[in-house]
């Protein structure tokens, strides 16, 4: 691929690496008799989006009523918004509602009483549980709250409950395939324990985390998926096992600013403001980013492991004392980098650079939406 042009940290995505994970996880989807929900957070691009139209995608999940305000815009109907539901939000939902499907999550048995008292139009709601991961949700043994939720919302005619999800992050920590089928198997059983004392037996069961989707094969006991990393994957994903290397659809390409060879190190212009600070483990040590090989054909996996070893706003500092790499670069050179999390670093970079050298649209950078304005 031509770098020519290409001045300082560069976010560079594999269009048709993009589409053969699409294929992949939408195959799945389709084995399975699952619906197929992908979360459109990881790429936040109406080009993107329409890569999954393609394919005939047309149920989406977003991280906030704003990426679904730029969604709506863009055609999508059928949007769940995956966020809990902000109650200061409601009029913004009320006006989307006239552009498309919207859904909302409630987390807790409070939210389920201002939500029934604060709706007038027909809304769907999801009723998010947590499984295990602690960040948002009704507790999944807290039988009580949950049938509490439920009533709530029944007492508005207006609000329809069409099922239970979660999203366990905790799988995105897991080192290993097993750990993340076991993982994976818990929390599907937990949100069926959900439906059967939630005194409606007819509800949906979603998941949302690609570790999850990646790894398992039968996904008896759920009916929708709603992955969105799988779409990049990352570093994380492949050190984890949820995907092989030639999957992942992202890299950094980051100056080369500094050689310290009494250290041992190079150091590259990219940060925290542009990995974000995101880090795994490998062999005891947490680094935020892996060096790839670049050719005109796209990136490839290393001979010799090389990692960021640690980060600053602007400044990524590379650890190699044993494979020559000091002695093969000079400043201004680009280094290729694997991102530890792909989610974080494009909304950290907020655009895109196609190996074609095409530019693609990010939400960043879209005009902000009127109706979203009016609060």
């Amino acid at each position: 691929m031509e770098t020519g042009n290409i001045t300082g940290p560069q976010l560079v995505i594999d269009r048709d690496k993009c589409l053969g994970n699409i294929e992949y996880m939408l195959q799945k989807a389709k084995d399975n008799n699952l619906i197929f929900r992908p979360h459109f957070k990881t790429h936040q691009s109406k080009i993107i989006g329409r890569w999954f139209k393609k394919y005939g995608v047309d149920r989406i999940t977003v991280s906030s009523l704003k990426m679904a305000y730029y969604f709506a815009n863009d055609g999508w109907q059928d949007i769940l918004v995956g966020i809990a539901y902000n109650p200061r939000e409601y009029p913004l939902y009320e006006k989307l509602s006239g552009r498309c499907r919207i859904q909302a999550t409630v987390s807790c048995p409070e939210t389920c009483r201002i939500l029934a008292g604060q709706c007038r139009f027909p809304l769907t709601v999801m009723i998010k549980i947590d499984t295990g991961y602690n960040r948002t949700g009704i507790r999944w043994d807290d039988t009580e709250g949950l049938r509490q939720s439920v009533k709530y919302l029944r007492s508005n005619n207006k609000i329809r409950i069409r099922g239970l999800m979660t999203h366990d992050g905790s799988t995105y920590g897991l080192n290993s395939r097993k750990k993340i089928l076991e993982q994976y198997e818990k929390s599907v059983h937990r949100l069926n324990y959900c439906r059967e004392n939630s005194d409606m037996k007819d509800l949906e069961i979603s998941i949302g985390d690609t570790p999850s989707a990646s790894v398992v094969d039968n996904f008896n006991g759920i009916d929708e998926l709603r992955p969105g990393n799988f779409i990049f994957y990352d570093l994380m994903q492949y050190i984890n096992g949820s995907c092989h290397f030639n999957k992942i659809a992202i890299v950094l390409l980051c100056p080369v600013i500094d050689i310290r060879p009494p250290s041992g190190t190079v150091v590259v212009h990219g940060g925290a403001v542009h990995f974000s600070k995101d880090n795994i483990v490998v062999n005891g040590k947490k680094v935020y980013g892996m060096l790839a090989e670049l050719d005109k054909n796209g990136w490839h996996r290393p001979k010799d492991e090389t990692y960021i070893s640690s980060l600053s706003q602007e400044h990524g500092i590379i650890d190699c004392p044993s494979n020559g790499l000091i002695k093969k670069v000079m400043p201004g050179d680009l280094l290729t980098i694997i991102p530890v999390h792909s989610c974080l670093t494009a909304d950290c970079m907020e655009s895109y650079m196609l190996t074609t050298g095409e530019i693609i649209d990010h939400m960043r950078h879209a005009p902000q939406d009127s109706d979203y304005s009016l609060l």
